[in-house]
């Protein structure tokens, strides 16, 4: 946001030439759309028209110049029809008293802020008026509809003074909390030096016991060169006396290097946590500026205008201060410390998570219910697999210890058909005989364990395996 004397007489420079060619003399104004159209540089002579520039043509506007493109930008105002009508009709915006239609006075127009990216008129800047500042005399009228503009008076709707009315903070409530802001600006303050303190205080302890574990450490290194030296030549020994001096000295500087490291890492930490924190806490308050008046001009860094002094602050001033990084200067110019803002936002976050996290504390309880229904089910369902994995696993472990040794009753299929007979070997047949069976848990609980005590010629099978030498 820029306004008009941000731009008159400032020079305009064109970009592919580098020329001077003239100044801004006044500023295009449609009052019916409250938007500037484009810059003044001559005025109409007798044998002449005036010279304009259309605000769309305007490729920057500096702290310094007005840069366009070429000299081709600056045009006729007759060759323009809503120029030309403007011109002839000559209203004069300086000097306007600006009455509400119902007839309140809001002051005498001195100045005019608008959009620098669309030329959108956002507000007027008067002197006087029914919301004076009690300090500067001036205040901030903001554009919430088109301006109607006569020979003496320029009338906006009444709305436009209730909407200043019913504005939350500026002087008045400035004054009244004035003790709570200095308040809470202690304590958090005081609360934030003793965080930081107290990091300080652990990173310096940290780089201390880093310290101390290369202290200690250079000592058992000097202590095994000295063991090492004792049991060597005294030849040697001046050798070694010169190279562990060497190292010692080396180790010295090392330890004084990281000592100096260490210290300008703890600063530089705390100098970073510092900065952080208190754009943190610029960011996360200014929200509570919202609906507050300003009472000083903000700028940014490269002469943008943020907030102007009596204005009211909208979400789109909020923007323009994230945008251009001035949440603070902006908190400032309505009567805000960081402290307060955070406090307020706080309360405010607090309020909304308390209703979110009540519905969803609810919304949760339901889905945990149901939840658990079916997790039970599914409980359920993986113990009976596993117990059915772990029978089938038991089943397995008897059936191999089974294989090749003799059974002890007589085992018979639902024919009463013997499958084995006592004193026969189990053998894979007469597993799978058994299960269609449905006798084979019968058969594994004949098996004849104990180990028999047998002759080499009873132990011989009557017939000779396949694989037997």
């Amino acid at each position: 946001m820029l306004k008009g004397r941000d731009i008159l007489g400032k020079p305009v420079v064109s970009y592919n030439t580098g020329e001077r060619i003239d100044t801004v003399k006044d500023l295009v104004f449609d009052q019916n759309n409250n938007q500037l159209l484009g810059l003044l540089l001559e005025e109409a002579g007798w044998l002449s028209s005036a010279k304009v520039i259309l605000l769309k043509n305007v490729q920057a506007i500096g702290p310094d110049a007005v840069i366009i493109p070429s000299k081709d930008s600056i045009v006729n105002a007759n060759e323009i029809t809503i120029f030309e009508n403007i011109l002839k009709h000559n209203n004069i915006l300086k000097g306007t008293h600006i009455m509400t239609t119902d007839g309140r006075d809001l002051g005498t127009m001195i100045d005019l802020y608008f959009d620098e990216q669309t030329g959108s008129v956002e507000g007027y800047e008067v002197s006087g008026g029914l919301f004076a500042d009690a300090y500067s005399g001036r205040s901030f009228v903001p554009a919430i509809q088109t301006l109607k503009i006569g020979e003496d008076v320029a009338f906006v709707p009444s709305q436009t003074a209730d909407y200043m009315e019913e504005q939350v903070g500026g002087i008045k409530g400035a004054v009244q909390s004035a003790s709570i802001k200095v308040q809470d600006t202690a304590q958090v303050t005081g609360e934030k030096l003793q965080a930081l303190g107290q990091a300080t205080s652990e990173n310096i302890q940290a780089a201390a016991e880093m310290t101390g574990e290369k202290l200690q450490e250079f000592k058992v290194v000097a202590t095994e060169n000295a063991q090492a030296a004792a049991e060597v030549t005294s030849e040697k020994l001046q050798e070694f006396k010169a190279t562990a001096t060497q190292k010692a000295q080396v180790a010295g500087e090392k330890l004084e290097e990281f000592k100096n490291v260490a210290g300008e890492k703890v600063s530089d930490r705390l100098n970073s946590a510092t900065a952080t924190f208190d754009s943190a806490i610029a960011t996360l308050g200014i929200e509570e500026a919202l609906g507050r008046r300003s009472q000083q001009l903000v700028r940014s860094d490269s002469g943008i205008i943020i907030v102007a002094p009596g204005q009211i602050v909208t979400a789109t001033v909020i923007e323009r201060a994230k945008t251009y990084h001035k949440e603070q200067a902006v908190l400032s110019a309505v009567g805000l410390s960081k402290g307060e803002a955070v406090r307020d936002r706080t309360q405010q976050l607090a309020s909304v998570t308390g209703s979110k996290l009540q519905a969803t504390t609810q919304a949760t309880g339901e889905q945990i219910q149901s939840s658990a229904k079916s997790l039970w089910g599914q409980v359920k369902e993986t113990a009976n697999d596993l117990q059915g994995r772990s029978n089938e696993m038991v089943e397995e472990r008897r059936i191999r210890g089974a294989l090749g040794r003799p059974i002890t009753r007589v085992i018979l299929d639902q024919n009463d058909t013997v499958i084995l007979n006592v004193g026969e070997l189990i053998t894979h047949q007469a597993i799978r005989s058994a299960r269609q069976s449905d006798v084979l848990d019968l058969l594994l609980n004949s098996v004849y364990t104990e180990t028999p005590k047998l002759s080499l010629q009873d132990l011989r099978a009557p017939q000779v395996g396949q694989a037997a030498l």
